[in-house]
């Protein structure tokens, strides 16, 4: 087991994780709007590499009647200056974890503030930083169309033996 550290300043960042060989499938959208929470992707204990987009930057997607919540990739938002839908073009390898894993171990961006029913954040960088040094290190998913976790930059950390 290995824990996630800052790879600025080496402070701990998550309990004693295991690595999962893949990333379990996202649970589907169930149809219900407004402000609700899916179940997390990454059980508790548990932690996962993501090959796909995640979080910021987020781009109008090619089609604009494609209207599909299950993006493989994370949330899909409606594009707010043009028809369709914003999908990721974030980085990929990005370690995903149960947001619990990360309670009390991180600390909220000052620079980016959650708006909306689906608390999907608007700003520049990641939504949580390390409390040590302030680096941006990770983004929560958290959308009620898409899946509930908690994404690390795969640069922002390092994992290290428990």
């Amino acid at each position: 087991m290995n824990v996630l550290v800052c790879a600025a300043c080496g402070r701990r960042l998550s309990p004693p994780l295991r690595l999962l060989p893949e990333l379990p499938e996202r649970p589907a959208y169930d149809g219900r709007d407004g402000a609700r929470r899916a179940p997390s992707t990454v059980p508790r204990g548990r932690c996962a590499v993501d090959p796909e987009p995640s979080g910021r930057p987020y781009v109008p997607h090619p089609d604009p009647e494609w209207m599909g919540a299950a993006h493989p990739g994370g949330p899909v938002m409606l594009d707010p200056d043009g028809p369709g839908c914003l999908v990721s073009a974030g980085p990929r390898g990005t370690l995903v974890v149960h947001p619990a894993d990360t309670e009390g171990l991180l600390a909220p961006n000052p620079d980016v503030r959650r708006t909306g029913c689906c608390g999907e954040p608007e700003g520049d960088g990641p939504d949580w930083v390390c409390p040590g040094c302030g680096a941006g290190v990770a983004s929560l998913l958290a959308s009620c169309t898409g899946p509930y976790e908690t994404h690390f930059l795969p640069d922002a950390v390092r994992a290290v033996p428990a």
